[in-house]
């Protein structure tokens, strides 16, 4: 890998403020498919059972089409980030155009009297999120020194689950009263326009300290070869400039490798936080089954903040692939418990297993992943490019997940159907712990 201008050490300081946007996404993102959008659904659809054939579908395409934007859109803005020139440098007005985007999107899913419109809404989201993550990641690797990497990823963590945190906690709360009993709209209404609301005030103060508060050094453009060279034709110079900025990438073993065992953790993942709260509700009979996502997710989340920092930390000092891979078998320990005894183990314990593992992986895989890019010249493009492996499960998961359900209820029952889902993800996180070894690193 390659490097620019030596990067001064950070203190605690500059790696709070370089990580608290963190917070703010995911203050906003995290109970959005686990507990508010599945709940706004109901107000969409006939009345039924919570969790039935059709709302698992709806929940699946709506997630599918939403994310689509999330396939395209990072390694383009992140390619155009590495060369924007300006005072506020290379990322910063990016991610103020994500977080405006943010807010606005709030203000329609929060008033959406269609499901038409929750839908755009739904998709402007997606564009916000990835124009502002797109950017926002790659300020780690521009302003981290390589012997910090692990602990820049530590933060980064930690700020992601505090954020997971109030998000679940605030959907929890403000949610909490829909029941099996009890499936109000006004109450679904009411909650999720509280919660729409609190999580835009914490996406504008995010990104206020991270525009304010991180110092770029504005991007100098390099002299270029020609556009054409001579006896060049245009085609040939396209052709060669793609191979060089999206092909090469992929020529990179540890690169390849390691966008792969993301892909398969991420669709474990995407696969069991969409369908949980449904699972609660079908599977589980629990009645209050807004609480019950909320309660593992949380203990989860305690879990993650007792991993999460220390070990990022120590990958600093150790190698980074077996903690991931101890990291990704906790999640499918916990994953495969609900397909064979549900209802059967304590939720506080597979919680608190589930978020060791997810703690450890949410701040380890991201050095990792650094360590893995093959230039930095190109870390927003080659950045966002590894993040599309992130971004395809959030397309592909839900999808999959809900032609399952429907495929299985057509066959046995609704419940069958989202225990198949979860050791569906029990595999592809099984492949990810497996194959992370391989990493060259």
């Amino acid at each position: 890998m390659d490097s620019l201008a030596p990067l001064k050490k950070l203190t605690v300081r500059d790696q709070l403020i370089l990580s608290v946007f963190w917070f703010s996404l995911n203050a906003q993102s995290a109970a959005l498919f686990p507990i508010v959008i599945p709940l706004q659904i109901l107000l969409f659809v006939p009345a039924g059972q919570v969790g039935n054939a059709q709302q698992a579908v709806l929940l699946g395409w709506i997630s599918a089409v939403g994310a689509i934007f999330s396939l395209v859109m990072p390694p383009l803005i992140g390619m155009l980030s590495d060369n924007t020139p300006g005072a506020w440098g290379r990322r910063r007005p990016y991610i103020a155009a994500g977080a405006a985007l943010l807010v606005l999107s709030a203000l329609f899913l929060a008033t959406a009297d269609t499901i038409a419109v929750f839908v755009m809404a739904l998709i402007l989201n997606q564009i916000g999120s990835n124009l502002a993550n797109a950017t926002y990641q790659a300020l780690i690797p521009d302003r981290v020194p390589k012997e910090q990497r692990g602990a820049a990823s530590g933060y980064m963590g930690l700020m992601t689950i505090l954020g997971n945190i109030g998000s679940l906690a605030v959907a929890g709360l403000l949610l909490g009263g829909v029941s099996l009993a009890s499936v109000g709209a006004a109450a679904i209404r009411r909650g999720a326009t509280l919660f729409y609301i609190l999580t835009a005030v914490a996406l504008i103060v995010g990104a206020l300290i991270t525009v304010l508060g991180v110092h770029e050094t504005p991007f100098m453009p390099v002299m270029r070869e020609p556009l054409l060279e001579e006896g060049e034709s245009a085609w040939s110079r396209f052709r060669r400039w793609f191979a060089l900025n999206w092909l090469a990438p992929w020529r990179e073993y540890n690169f390849v490798l390691v966008f792969l065992t993301h892909f398969a953790v991420m669709m474990g993942l995407t696969l069991f936080m969409t369908f949980i709260e449904y699972y609660f509700a079908n599977v589980a009979h629990i009645s209050n089954f807004v609480q019950s996502t909320a309660l593992v997710a949380l203990l989860a989340l305690v879990g993650a903040i007792c991993s999460a920092f220390l070990l990022g930390v120590l990958s600093d000092r150790t190698r980074r692939t077996p903690v991931v891979c101890f990291a990704t078998l906790c999640m499918a320990m916990a994953s495969f418990a609900f397909v064979i005894a549900p209802g059967s183990f304590p939720l506080w314990l597979l919680g608190i297993l589930f978020g060791v593992g997810y703690g450890a992986y949410t701040s380890v895989d991201w050095a990792l992943a650094i360590d893995a890019l093959p230039s930095l010249s190109s870390v927003g493009k080659d950045f966002a490019l590894w993040g599309t492996s992130g971004s395809l499960p959030s397309i592909l998961a839900p999808a999959l997940g809900g032609f399952v359900i429907y495929l299985v209820s057509l066959a046995a029952t609704t419940a069958l159907g989202y225990r198949v889902v979860f050791a569906v993800a029990t595999a592809f996180l099984l492949a990810g712990a497996v194959f992370i070894l391989k990493v060259r690193l």
